[in-house]
């Protein structure tokens, strides 16, 4: 009775599974990296979706008016609160007011303002249903808030509108009289 012989890996063998090993991660990292970046969208998307349902829920509790809240900056435009002040209640949670794709550390504006979404000032104040800017005689659908910077890359932003859908493209809706 013969026993058969050991076979070891060959050094040619091992390299060859760990080139292949390499070029299968080579294709499959840029499409998790991707991934990734959807799902910080997705995240964001949610987030805005978050806000604009605490706004409805400001707007019933003050007879259909929407929040007075300043811009983001150093130095306010005007002397109102942030939007997250301004809603108080409706959010308890102040991490829906970060964008998980604002992590750049030299342009992240979530450390600095406690936000990551930009308010509409056009807008404050008013009624929702007449959430409308009035130019020249046409009215313009804006949307009431979006990211403050274009945090998902080639210049994606999300976007809050008066009816409470949220967008990642802007919608600019023109009506003429």
């Amino acid at each position: 009775m013969s026993l058969g012989r050991r076979h070891d890996f060959t050094l040619i063998e091992l390299l060859t599974v760990m080139a292949v090993v390499a070029v299968l991660a080579g294709l499959l990292l840029p499409a998790l990296s991707t991934a990734r970046g959807r799902a910080r969208e997705a995240a964001c998307l949610s987030n805005v979706h978050q806000i604009g349902i605490a706004i409805m829920s400001y707007v019933a509790d003050y007879r259909d008016h929407l929040p007075v809240a300043g811009r983001l900056g150093p130095e306010p435009l005007f002397a109102w609160p942030a939007l997250r002040d301004a809603l108080g209640a409706p959010v308890r949670d102040s991490a829906v007011f970060r964008c998980p794709g604002d992590t750049d550390t030299a342009t992240a504006l979530y450390p600095e303002f406690g936000t990551s979404y930009e308010w509409n000032t056009f807008l404050n104040g008013k009624l929702i249903d007449r959430a409308a800017l009035r130019v020249v005689g046409m009215e313009i659908q804006a949307p009431l808030l979006g990211d403050a910077e274009a945090f998902h890359g080639n210049g994606r932003r999300n976007y809050l509108y008066p009816d409470g859908r949220v967008s990642s493209s802007l919608e600019i809706l023109i009506h003429e009289p």
